[in-house]
């Protein structure tokens, strides 16, 4: 970290005076209160001090010193790098201090450095509280932390001498792959064993003296590699190694029992781990110092890891708790309740959206982090789980109790189970290209699986013999390779020119078969036009069959139309009928209303007539009561004249309608009749073709019967060539197929051998580049002593 304000940090370091010199030995204590309070008396405390405190800095007392300024700590203990005082008094950084002034002297400067590197303490009495620094810049950006930029990172000339030779391995409780390395970590007691997965090697060997190694996690981007554990009941810690050099980069957290679950943040930044004190806790890499910790779990943590993204952190215990939180704030996100038995361990898939979690109770659940639901329950091992790995791809590795190993589709389907260890199974994870499964158990047996196929390639050593054991098998190894490839190599010279052979004889065949082919089809010649021919009038009598029942279809069709027609036409001859008795009948009621009207019209005028001269009185009275009833008789007789008119004249329109309709059908059955004769005079031509064409077919056929019984015996003949040179040619292959089989196979194992004799070269080679190497620094040791204190 470094001060934003310019030139007003340190500006009292302006006076000169003399030097003070670092005159102890070199293993003293260099303190501020003996050494680096008078530098800062001389130089620093007329601008620094309780009353002008320049930039907010105060160097009079270690306290404030310790402090820093307006813009925070200038002093980071064990790290001059990252010392803000430091790098402005060297003039590594801006402002330079003093200002408008040379720099320190070089023996004061050590005097600040020596202070710094020995964890700026206060007195001679004072503890060294110093962190081990970052060789490196851990922070990366979030967007690019995943895949490295350039080769991933793989050891580089890492000794594989192991720290502890065991006659027996160690049970497999830490076991992790590079995202982007042919690379396997295995864990056991004080080491990390490093295997190339491509031929299976040993490629370094990594020691952790801080005891047993229970949780391997590679970073995001495979350049670290962070290892957690310690003693029970004793010690623990989280250290990360760089993997190309071995080197350790940090240490996080001094814990009174074994870490058991740790992971490391995709930009490198944060550090978690837990273990038996039921405390998670997240470390800053940068200085060590304890960002936020948690206490809800009520029992050990045995499992926890960061999501891909570095957005969440997910943490399991002993009790069946699980729970999700914010990675940076420490504040829970989800607590995710379903398992009935302890956590053992967690993983997220790639995309960050869903975390796996595995349990003592046999299951293996799925949880998505939109709602904090669980989408899946897999029922994957009797007894309890033990592991649980994402591969890339979106597919699952579970161990269990059952001592079983098996590979999960992403959707939580069964795909297939491994070969069954001898013991519980406690480990295994996917090879960087989820191409093979590396599984190990409780004897401490390490198999390598093919992902695809389930078949076992290999087995890596869990507890290797001594570097010079490993060379010395290693020779031997080499001598008895070097004889089989010896071996293989003879046995392949005598095959190598079968094949040609085989290929001369097997164009010869091809080339007989061919001829005899030929023949065959020259015969047959003849039959193949007569059948053409046959075909081509089949389909001729096939069309005209098919034309002749559309004609005849037609022609039945014209005669049921016409058949309709005259029916209509004697229907609409008796409407007709029917309409002009009608009509008849209305007029002989028009005619009766008239008499009856003029009738009435005369008996009308006769009443008034006798009224006229009727007397007055009785008489009088019955003449006008006849006379008004003749009046409405007449009146009703009219109404019966007008409507008879009416259906008079309405039963003349429905006779003169029904003489039209009459004239229509007539005209319909006219153009039937025409449209019938069309109809049949087609069918009987249609009917002439397909004779024909029966005809013309049949003459094909004799001819194509002809032609066959002609170039029969010539055929068969022919045929019977060609099958026999078939036969030649089908032996001659699988001959050639046999021999470039036996070629194959022995030119494979030749190679085999040779590459096995390539690889135990590189191997001794290498082996013993090493012990050399090892041999020169003991002798060095030897010769000049470390000394004695």
């Amino acid at each position: 970290m470094r001060l934003n304000t310019t030139g007003i940090i340190l500006s009292g370091l302006i006076a000169l005076a003399p030097s003070l010199s670092l005159a102890a030995d070199a293993k003293a204590k260099v303190t501020y209160q003996d050494q680096v309070s008078a530098i800062f008396k001389n130089r620093c405390n007329s601008c620094h001090n309780a009353d002008k405190q320049k930039g907010g800095l105060n160097l009079e007392t270690y306290s404030s010193a310790m402090q820093g300024g307006g813009s925070g700590k200038v002093v980071e203990p064990g790290d001059p790098d990252s010392s803000t005082l430091y790098q402005l008094v060297t003039h590594s950084e801006q402002p330079n201090m003093p200002p408008n002034a040379p720099k320190l002297p070089d023996a004061e400067l050590g005097t600040i450095k020596a202070w710094i590197e020995g964890g700026a303490l206060e007195a001679s009495g004072s503890m060294a509280a110093v962190k081990a620094k970052p060789k490196f810049e851990f922070k990366l950006d979030p967007n690019s932390a995943g895949k490295p930029v350039g080769p991933p990172a793989m050891p580089e000339n890492l000794a594989t001498e192991p720290v502890i030779v065991s006659a027996k391995p160690n049970a497999v409780i830490a076991m992790a792959s590079s995202p982007w390395a042919p690379l396997v970590a295995v864990g056991g007691h004080k080491q990390v064993l490093l295997y190339q997965t491509t031929n299976n090697h040993l490629v370094g060997v990594i020691p952790f003296p801080e005891g047993t190694i229970h949780v391997l996690k590679f970073s995001r981007n495979g350049g670290l590699l962070l290892a957690g554990g310690g003693r029970g009941g004793q010690s623990g810690i989280a250290v990360a190694w760089d993997v190309k050099t071995g080197k350790r980069v940090f240490e996080i957290g001094k814990e009174y029992d074994s870490v058991l679950a740790a992971d490391i943040s995709p930009d490198h930044g944060l550090v978690a781990l837990g273990g038996p004190s039921k405390i998670l806790r997240v470390y800053n890499t940068a200085d060590g110092q304890l960002v936020y910790e948690s206490k809800k779990h009520t029992e050990w943590v045995t499992a926890l890891e960061f999501s891909p993204d570095g957005v969440l952190l997910a943490s399991g215990d002993r009790n069946n708790g699980l729970v999700v939180w914010e990675a940076v704030t420490g504040r829970e996100f989800y607590d995710l309740r379903a398992h009935t038995l302890a956590i053992t361990d967690i993983s997220w898939r790639l995309d960050s959206n869903v975390v796996a979690s595995a349990s003592e109770d046999g299951t293996v659940r799925l949880w998505e982090m939109e709602g904090g639901t669980a989408i899946k329950n897999i029922a994957a091992h009797p007894g309890g789980v033990a592991s649980v790995r994402f591969g890339k791809d979106g597919r699952l590795v579970t161990t269990g109790r059952d001592r079983m190993t098996r590979v999960w589709d992403p959707a939580g389907a069964k795909q297939r189970d491994l070969e069954a260890f001898n013991d519980l199974a406690l480990e295994a994870v996917f090879t960087h290209d989820s191409t093979a499964v590396i599984g190990g158990d409780w004897s401490g047996e390490v198999r390598v699986w093919d992902a695809g196929t389930g078949v076992r390639r290999a087995n890596l050593v869990a507890n290797p013999a001594a570097l010079a054991t490993r060379l010395e098998q290693t020779i031997q190894a080499l001598a008895a390779a070097e004889a089989a490839a010896d071996v293989a190599a003879k046995a392949m010279a005598p095959l190598t020119a079968a094949p040609t052979e085989k290929a001369v004889a097997l164009a010869a065949a091809q080339q007989a078969l061919k001829a005899a082919e030929q023949a065959v089809a020259e015969q047959s010649a003849p039959v193949n036009v007569a059948d053409q021919a046959f075909k081509a009038k089949d389909a001729a009598r096939q069309a005209a069959a098919v034309a002749l029942a559309a004609a005849q279809a037609a022609a039945k069709k014209a005669t049921d139309d016409k058949g309709v027609a005259d029916k209509a036409v004697v229907d609409r001859t008796a409407a007709e009928k029917l309409a002009q008795e009608a009509f008849a009948a209305a007029g002989m009621t028009v005619e009766k209303a008239k008499v009856a009207k003029a009738a009435q019209q005369q008996a009308i005028a006769e009443g008034l007539a006798g009224l006229k001269t009727a007397a007055a009185g009785a008489a009088f009275d019955g003449v006008v009561a006849g006379l008004t009833e003749k009046v409405k008789r007449s009146t009703e007789i009219h109404a019966e004249f007008e409507t008879s008119t009416i259906r008079q004249a309405v039963a003349q329109v429905l006779f003169e309608r029904a003489g039209l309709e009459k004239a229509a059908a007539l005209k319909g059955v006219e153009t039937v009749t025409a449209q019938v004769a069309a109809a049949n005079a087609a069918a009987e031509a249609t009917k002439q073709a397909e004779q024909v064409a029966i005809t013309e077919r049949a003459t094909a056929e004799a001819a194509l019967n002809a032609a066959k019984t002609a170039t029969q015996p010539a055929i068969q003949a022919a045929t019977a060539v060609a099958v026999a040179r078939k036969a030649d040619l089908d032996r001659v292959i699988a001959e050639k197929a046999a021999v470039d089989k036996a070629l194959a196979d022995s030119k494979a194992a030749s190679d085999a051998a040779a590459a096995k004799v390539a690889a135990l070269k590189a191997e001794r080679d290498a082996l013993a580049l090493e012990k050399k190497t090892q041999e020169a620094a003991r002798a060095s040791v030897a010769t000049n002593p470390a000394p004695s204190s």
